[in-house]
């Protein structure tokens, strides 16, 4: 039990900023950068790279946002130091310049790894924003939301070494996590919709 509180404390900015990051990228806010990273470029099969949904506000938006829970949740741990002990970055310093870093990394790691799926999803013919049909469906599904979390927890083990099977388990934590948590955030907008 302890194990899963250490994952989630120290995982939390990066699941605070996927939620963020999904109002921002709906939002008007900075609109003009709301464009899409591979240009429109296709390949010579007429497919795109990436498509219209990995844009340039989702990708810096991901990162500004880790970048700010990190150093917002840094406070809070400081000021709860049994909370800040349950961190795997613990024995660094807890302060702004360090989870600025801490949170740039993160952040980085999470919006580049998120961008190969995309790249398959478009050779295996699967239109932006769609899941696929029978098996490659839920192949994509957990890719979507395991994949982008490979990096993250990538560079939380090049700060606190972990086994592999430990790491293994950390993304499919965070991969279920946020399937969750992205269930709840449909079910509460169907909710709203119908009132």
């Amino acid at each position: 039990m302890k194990t899963i509180a250490m994952m989630y404390v120290t995982l939390l900015p990066v699941i605070f900023a996927w939620v963020a990051n999904k109002f921002f990228c709906k939002s008007d806010f900075l609109a003009w950068i709301d464009e899409p990273i591979d240009g429109g470029l296709k390949k010579s099969d007429g497919r795109r790279f990436l498509g219209p949904n990995k844009t340039w506000k989702g990708f810096w938006g991901m990162i500004a946002l880790t970048a700010f829970f990190q150093i917002i949740w840094g406070l809070f741990l400081g000021i709860i130091p049994h909370f800040l002990s349950l961190s795997l970055v613990a024995d660094y310093h807890n302060d702004i310049f360090f989870n600025l870093f801490f949170g740039f990394l993160l952040g980085s790691a999470y919006a580049l790894c998120d961008l190969p799926n995309s790249f398959f999803k478009r050779r295996f013919n699967i239109s932006a924003g769609q899941e696929g049909q029978g098996n490659a469906r839920w192949v994509f599904l957990v890719l979507d939301y395991a994949v982008p979390f490979v990096g993250s927890i990538a560079v939380i083990a090049l700060f606190s070494p972990m086994t592999f099977s430990y790491y293994v388990g950390y993304v499919l934590l965070a991969a279920v996590t946020v399937f969750a948590v992205n269930g709840l955030l449909q079910f509460i907008d169907m909710k709203r919709k119908r009132h």
